[in-house]
């Protein structure tokens, strides 16, 4: 009979696990509805203009059944496995983008790393003590918090934020007394470490392991000496990251050194988390659906919406808030995550905290901007602290009455945060020399950036008329261009922005509120599963209409030539035209190379070419040079936006100008949403989705035979001072030269010398590209690269190779990937022992009981 029982039980807690697992799987499915089964994409954005052309890159290499160590396609060409966004050796990314088409892999990998990041989510609530429904609760909360809502067209975002809480989870693991194969998983704590490092954006990795760095402390404090062995499997776990990682760490540390960029307070300290902005764990939507806020409460601030907005729905922070309140002093998971949530909200603070100077000069500290980047891990420590909480909530005393105090608490928050915009307009109308003005200008003296826009420059901004449309300027939503636009201001419209804002709030604070009353009242309060199921309702109900309100625009699930006729016809294109448009990387989806393509980590080339090769073509004296910046740029197509195709439309052709490019006008409405986002007057008509496709005229080249003899400015080829009028003079004498690259990394161009010269590549000067000169005979010889036309003493700039003597020669440049060579031997070491340590099971850790060690 024991035995039978034991069994049932067994039954009833599996049954609960699987259903809580398949209500949390659907939930996930709903709050991400209707990207992925939904036959939907996110599009726009970073999706558009960052992430689609370069996965595409990866995609097309993989199915090439090569690795992307040299992007081509990537402005003047650039490190594929360096610059890391790829995530070139990232297991999930190696299976989806070489099956699949570019936006069903990029699709299928938010739903994946989502799924994957909200059953970790449950399974680390469950190590940290939580019941099956209280894990669903935590899983939740984390997988639709607002850090993943506002950086949901930000690819590096859920691929590495999914790996949270399994490194967490696992490292808790380690450190419980009562868990007897701590070594394994600690074994498996620098596994997850090393796989969340390679997707390559390395912040959130490492917001991870300092998470796991505090649980570590935390271990330590509670059981000092006695948990030393746990302590120092984690530490070591923490440790075999690096060269675990080294295959793509190695590669992106060789290009920040030779990057260098600037990375002083002033950057460091940008996009942080405010006192004022916190206001966003109780009113979300506070702030972020009119663009009336940026300029007033974001810019001022250095901080931006896209990257503030700390929300795991109100009743998990509520459950959180109690959780520390009525059980830390009995349980130690809920003091670790407490002393977490704690921690990881004052770094969010970033200069508001004292110590932030000091701070940023650790290592890590110094390598990341946007503090408010740590809030993900405070909503991963307050999710699972609400799993807990709904456990326990039926057990605490007087519940109801401390959700009704909660509630007013953050009543009272967002009465107190309007009334300070409030008075910051009655101070902003009262003139200089009143005590009001005279207080919000120390305030605004307070802030830890100078030269900064003083307190009556920023107010008068909510009396300074402008709409609120998405389209860029010169674009219409009317047929025949016309505008129908009311001049507002933020004075004026304040009224139904606080209406639209705050509806939210209110309805789940007074969802609340009912909870508590109902839950107050004799036949529901004896009823033991009214609550928490209440509870949980309220929450995804929350947690739903935030991700609806704030949901990126999304299109059509296909791929980029079936759903755009410019995409089509640039895909027509030989791989590696270069193109001049507005679309940031995303021409690279179609194969071609877009001449100002950005990145995060970037060496100089010649951008002042660049940005005049993308000017007006219709205006004197203007339009000569951006020709001429064109054919230096090896230009084989331009891509007017709407914009341009309205403001050429409406300038008229100045007499002598140079007769005008040929160009194809294509309707593209699709590709205009894509680009600049949804429309406000509906669907795009006439003006708004027109684009021009124009072909320069002559033979676009990459590289240039430069005769010594007789250059105006032969200093420029070391250093260049950034006019590129002198450019433009060099290459008017310059002899255009053919080229072939059978792949990225081997390129082989051919010359007729006949007096000494250069030739100049336009392609970034990295030092591992190597090259060699063949004779007529067939005789091989040595060549120096060197960078030309650097903007400083420091690497950069585009290629040359001197010309050994007149003749036929061919120059042959291949990319020798030694860091990735370095870092891939380094890992490879690793990972053997890692492996050996696995299947032999050496470090077991002490084996003890629930009782001590």
């Amino acid at each position: 009979m024991i035995v039978e029982n034991q069994g049932n039980e067994a039954d009833r807690r599996s049954s609960r696990v699987a259903v809580s697992l398949i209500l949390l799987a659907g939930a996930i499915q709903a709050w991400l509805w209707p990207v992925g089964i939904g036959g939907k994409m996110p599009v726009g954005g970073d999706v558009t203009r960052f992430f689609l052309g370069l996965m595409d890159v990866l995609s097309q290499s993989l199915k090439s059944r090569r690795l992307p160590f040299w992007n081509d396609l990537w402005g003047d060409g650039f490190p594929g496995v360096g610059e890391s966004q790829m995530g070139v050796f990232y297991p999930p990314h190696l299976l989806l983008y070489g099956l699949l088409a570019t936006e069903y892999a990029y699709v299928g990998s938010l739903v994946i790393h989502t799924l994957w990041g909200g059953f970790g989510a449950w399974w680390a609530a469950r190590r940290f003590g939580a019941s099956p429904a209280g894990a669903g609760l935590a899983a939740f909360a984390f997988s639709a918090s607002g850090f993943f809502v506002i950086h949901a067209t930000h690819q590096w975002g859920y691929t590495t934020g999914s790996w949270m809480p399994w490194a967490w989870g696992l490292a808790w693991s380690v450190l419980d007394r009562s868990h007897r194969r701590a070594g394994r998983d600690a074994l498996l704590l620098a596994a997850v470490l090393a796989l969340q490092v390679l997707p390559g954006h390395f912040q959130v990795a490492f917001l991870t392991e300092v998470g796991v760095a505090i649980l570590a402390a935390c271990g330590a404090a509670e059981r000092g000496l006695a948990g030393a062995r746990r302590v120092g499997l984690v530490l070591i776990a923490l440790l075999a990251v690096l060269p675990l990682s080294a295959v793509q760490v190695w590669p992106t540390a060789r290009l920040a050194v030779l990057a260098a960029s600037q990375r002083d307070f002033g950057y460091l300290s940008g996009f942080a988390a405010t006192p004022f902005h916190l206001v966003s764990f109780v009113a979300p939507d506070l702030f972020h659906h009119s663009p009336f806020w940026r300029p007033l409460v974001w810019d001022p601030l250095h901080t931006s919406p896209e990257e503030m907005l700390a929300y795991i729905g109100l009743v998990p922070a509520f459950l959180a808030v109690l959780a520390v309140l009525r059980d830390s002093k009995r349980d130690a998971a809920t003091r670790a995550l407490a002393v977490l949530a704690g921690l990881t909200l004052l770094l969010s603070l970033g200069p508001y905290v004292p110590g932030f100077r000091l701070l940023i000069r650790l290592p890590g500290f110094s390598f990341f901007r946007a503090p408010a980047r740590w809030t993900l891990a405070t909503s991963l420590a307050m999710a699972l602290l609400a799993g807990k909480g709904l456990d326990r909530c039926r057990e605490w005393p007087r519940l109801p009455r401390s959700l009704a105090l909660l509630s007013a608490l953050g009543i009272a928050w967002i009465l107190a945060t309007v009334g300070l915009l409030e008075l910051a307009q009655l101070a902003g109308r009262s003139g200089t020399d009143s005590w009001l003005s005279a207080g919000f200008e120390r305030a605004f003296r307070a802030r830890p950036w100078a030269d900064d826009p003083d307190f009556r420059a920023v107010i008068a901004l909510a009396r300074r008329s402008g709409g609120e449309g998405r389209r860029p300027a010169g674009i219409s939503s009317r047929p025949g261009g016309s505008e129908d636009r009311t001049p507002r201001n933020f004075e004026e419209a304040r009224g139904g922005i606080y209406a639209r804002e705050l509806a939210g709030p209110a309805a789940v604070l007074g969802g609340v509120l009912l909870v508590a009353g109902l839950a107050a009242v004799p036949p529901l309060r004896d009823r033991r599963g009214f609550l928490p199921s209440a509870l949980l309702l309220l929450s995804f109900a929350d947690l739903m209409a935030l991700g609806i309100g704030m949901k990126v625009p999304t299109g059509p699930l296909r791929t980029a030539p079936e759903m755009s006729p410019v995409m089509a016809y640039l895909s027509s294109l030989p791989r590696g035209t270069r193109v001049a448009d507005t679309a940031g990387n995303f021409s690279m989806r179609a194969g071609l190379s877009p001449i100002t393509a950005y990145r995060t980590l970037d060496l100089p080339t010649v951008p002042g070419l660049a940005q005049l090769a993308s000017g007006p073509l219709d205006s004197l004296p203007v339009s000569t040079a951006v020709r001429k910046a064109m054919r230096a740029e090896g230009v084989g197509v331009r891509v007017l936006s709407p914009a341009e195709v309205e403001q050429a439309r409406r300038t008229p052709r100045a007499p002598g100008s140079p007769p005008p490019l040929e160009g194809r006008l294509m309707e593209d409405p699709a590709l205009a949403e894509w680009l600049y986002g949804p429309d406000p007057g509906g669907p795009s008509r006439g003006p708004a989705g027109t684009f021009s496709v124009v072909r320069p005229g002559g033979e676009p080249a990459r590289a240039w035979l430069v005769p010594l003899t007789g250059m105006a400015h032969p200093e420029i080829l070391d250093s260049w001072g950034g006019e590129p009028g002198v450019l433009l003079e060099l290459f008017d004498g310059a002899r255009p030269l053919r080229h072939s690259a059978p792949t990225p990394e081997r390129w082989e161009i051919v010359v007729d010398a006949a007096e000494p010269g250069w030739i100049v590549i336009s392609m970034l000067a990295d030092p591992q590209w190597k090259a060699s000169w063949i004779d007529g005979a067939g005789g091989s010889r040595d060549a120096q690269v060197l960078p030309t036309f650097r903007r400083s003493r420091s690497d950069g700039g585009w290629q040359r190779v001197k010309v050994p003597g007149s003749g036929r020669w061919t120059l042959r440049l291949e990319y020798r990937a030694n860091d990735v060579e370095a870092g891939a031997a380094a890992s490879a070491v690793a990972w053997l022992a890692w492996g050996v340590l696995w299947l032999r099971g050496l470090p077991r850790g002490p084996r003890e009981g629930r009782h001590g060690e």
